[in-house]
């Protein structure tokens, strides 16, 4: 479902002329630099992590090979839930080389990968938009490099999460 979404996507870099038309409330959760994890902890009592797939992938859409160096890559997609509501549809891709460093990425469980990345020296490389064109949902993605090994989080901001509020 998310390589659905996920493909169609004009995406849109930060410095684009379209994002100076964004309202100033979306690009505070677009551009954040922090962690979203611990921001969306902010906006409710029980914060929960349902893992939706695990798998390796040696194909990835044309969106992501944009992005991306050919090569082996864990997918893990997950729905984040704030008080039981879906907020977001994220979906990450983790260089094989990167995962294969690092055991602990392969037992996040329902751990929240953010705080494992926000404990770790990283560098972000950049901030991509886009807005779905048949929902209207607001969607992000971030390049991560962590010893030179990529790292791309996408995720799907869903109407009930906080971003619409």
């Amino acid at each position: 479902m998310l390589d659905d979404i996920f493909s169609c996507l004009n995406w849109q870099n930060e410095d684009s002329a379209a994002t100076k038309t964004l309202p100033e409330s979306i690009k505070h959760w677009l551009f954040w630099q922090g962690s979203l994890t611990l921001k969306l902890k902010q906006y409710c009592t029980e914060f929960e992590v349902k893992v939706r797939s695990e798998k390796w992938l040696n194909k990835m859409t044309k969106n992501e090979t944009a992005l991306l160096p050919n090569g082996l890559y864990r997918s893990r997609e997950v729905t984040l839930l704030g008080d039981g509501l879906p907020w977001i549809e994220a979906k990450t891709l983790i260089a094989a080389e990167l995962f294969n460093s690092y055991t602990e990425l392969g037992q996040l469980g329902t751990m929240p990968l953010g705080e494992w990345l926000f404990a770790q020296a990283w560098e972000r490389q950049q901030i991509q938009w886009a807005v779905a064109p048949e929902s209207g949902l607001w969607a992000r993605r971030s390049l991560f490099f962590i010893q030179q090994k990529p790292l791309l989080i996408a995720e799907l901001f869903l109407e009930s999460s906080p971003i619409t509020d």
